[in-house]
């Protein structure tokens, strides 16, 4: 039975993950009453920090690319709420370190800025370089044309979007080849070399032959082209300052707020949102439009029956992103003791011949760990001015591709179990490499794909929203992805409507933010 509308706006932001933030923050600032409900008590989704025993956990961003570059996604959006300068973002020294694998035992620095990214391939893999002047050329330029663009929207610029065009044809002309091809066709059969400039591909998927090449040049190239940085305090920061901006503007951030359902008018569009308190007492607030941060799937079931279908149908056959598992260190010793230096380091499994070899590491978790571990990454906070509150102890955190499917339909005791294999053979894989790392770990927690899945309530655990696959259609056929949805006034403020990452997340809060202010404009 529906709730009285206690209040009404004129958007409601279902979701406080950061792409729901972007999108109520921009709408706040533009002077739309605005409310967003979260069902945690927490706010930020992916975009936050959790505590387990005395570590701060960082849920999920381990570098992000500098949004003081104007070709970032995020310079736009910041700078116009104010939030470019507000918070303290911590320049990442490199953005990588590589080791094992095809790339032996001698490690690889993979540094910011395309000069010094192309400098370094070209002196490890001399015989590729040639080829990987053009894959710099080619990722400098989608990072540049996709940043005009960006710049002449949000401008906007008819004369910017001109100026980007010439550009933008050549890059349509890759629109359907993917990273594996690309990275063949300029590197060839050099395994090593391909490893080093994508041995990071679990932040963006895990099979370079279905990874679509224009998403990871222009991913990989903002990291590359604008430098790495990490939000002192953690992501948390930016997310209760998106929230602080909404409150100043008018609006409300509601915890513990589970919304259940959306009612639509006689035009299709929106017009109240119902929602549940811890209590269980539900309320209904008015609403003209209103913005998804949570999964499709998930609205789908808050739609009125005879608008479901049509509404859940682009999503059906999209295939979901990848997931992950997680294991996190509170050491008492600084990791750079025992020679874990960098802030971000790959460890490829001995095993490991090609970087095709990453399209089966989501499957590893299905069972114990045996000898050989999947793809790893190595996060050491230590190595920068987190900001994070762990007292005296630093926190190392581990990822790696999991799958929710390696975890379902198992005894709560075996499941803790393979937890605590899992975190040990990972803590072993650490002291083998670095000597003593093991001896001065003082907490330690694993956290699974299941775990991602009940956190962020995305289905499959899918961290990174709609796998960035190549496209199936033409280019003319527009946008592989769009925040707009087959019900007016509805549109998807997350990674689901865009990319994964913060950029890509911030980018689809953006664009809902634009598109809701047209449709109120226009008298929705």
């Amino acid at each position: 039975m529906s709730g009285q509308a206690e209040k009404s706006y004129d958007a409601v932001v279902i979701g406080s993950g950061l792409g729901g933030l972007t999108a109520a923050a921009l709408l706040a600032h533009e002077g739309r009453r605005v409310c967003v409900l979260e069902g945690h008590t927490s706010m930020g989704g992916a975009a936050s920090c959790y505590r387990v025993g005395s570590l701060t956990i960082e849920a999920s961003l381990h570098e992000t690319a500098d949004p003081h570059d104007p070709r970032d996604p995020k310079h736009a959006i910041l700078k116009k709420l104010g939030l470019l300068d507000e918070l303290d973002w911590v320049k990442v020294p490199a953005l990588q370190t590589i080791v094992g694998g095809p790339l032996g035992d001698t490690p690889f620095v993979l540094p910011h800025d395309f000069g010094a990214a192309q400098a370094a391939l070209a002196a490890r893999f001399p015989a590729e370089a040639a080829g990987i002047a053009r894959l710099m050329a080619r990722m400098r330029e989608a990072y540049d044309t996709l940043g005009q663009l960006q710049g002449a929207a949000d401008a906007p610029s008819l004369m910017g979007m001109a100026a980007a065009a010439p550009a933008l044809v050549h890059l349509l002309g890759q629109w359907r080849q993917s990273l594996g091809e690309v990275l063949e066709q300029e590197l060839k059969g050099n395994e090593a070399a391909k490893c080093a400039l994508a041995g990071n591909l679990l932040y963006y998927g895990d099979d370079p032959a279905r990874l679509w090449w224009l998403f990871f040049a222009a991913a990989q190239g903002g990291y590359i082209g604008s430098g790495g940085v990490y939000v002192r305090g953690g992501s948390a920061a930016l997310s209760r300052a998106m929230a602080r901006l909404v409150k100043r503007k008018g609006g409300d951030v509601l915890m513990g707020r589970k919304a259940v359902a959306v009612e639509t008018g006689a035009d299709g569009a929106p017009v109240a949102v119902r929602h549940l308190g811890k209590d269980g007492v539900e309320t209904r607030f008015a609403t003209r439009t209103v913005l998804a941060n949570c999964a499709p799937q998930l609205l789908a079931e808050m739609l009125p029956e005879g608008v479901r279908a049509g509404f859940a149908e682009p999503y059906r056959e999209k295939p979901l992103s990848v997931s992950l598992f997680s294991a996190h260190f509170g050491l008492a010793v600084a990791p750079q003791r025992f020679g874990l230096q960098s802030y971000s380091t790959v460890i490829l499994p001995g095993s490991m011949t090609a970087l095709d070899d990453f399209a089966q590491a989501g499957a590893a978790a299905a069972g114990l760990p045996g000898d050989s571990l999947p793809p790893l990454t190595v996060v050491n906070y230590g190595a920068i001015d987190s900001g994070l509150d762990n007292g005296d102890l630093t926190l190392v955190t581990v990822v790696g591709l999991d799958r929710v499917a390696n975890w379902q339909g198992m005894a709560r005791e075996d499941e803790q179990a393979k937890r605590a294999a899992w975190l040990s053979a990972i803590e072993g894989e650490l002291e083998r490499r670095y000597p003593g790392f093991a001896g001065a770990v003082k907490e330690k927690v694993f956290v699974s794909a299941r775990s991602m899945r009940s956190y962020l309530e995305t289905p499959d655990g899918a961290v990174y929203g709609f796998a960035p696959e190549v496209p199936e259609h033409s280019f003319l056929a527009g946008s592989p992805r769009s925040v707009s949805t087959a019900v007016p006034g509805l549109y998807l403020a997350s990674a689901f409507g865009g990319f994964g990452g913060f950029s890509g997340a911030m980018g689809a809060g953006g664009l809902a933010a634009r598109a809701a202010e047209r449709f109120l404009k226009d008298g929705g």
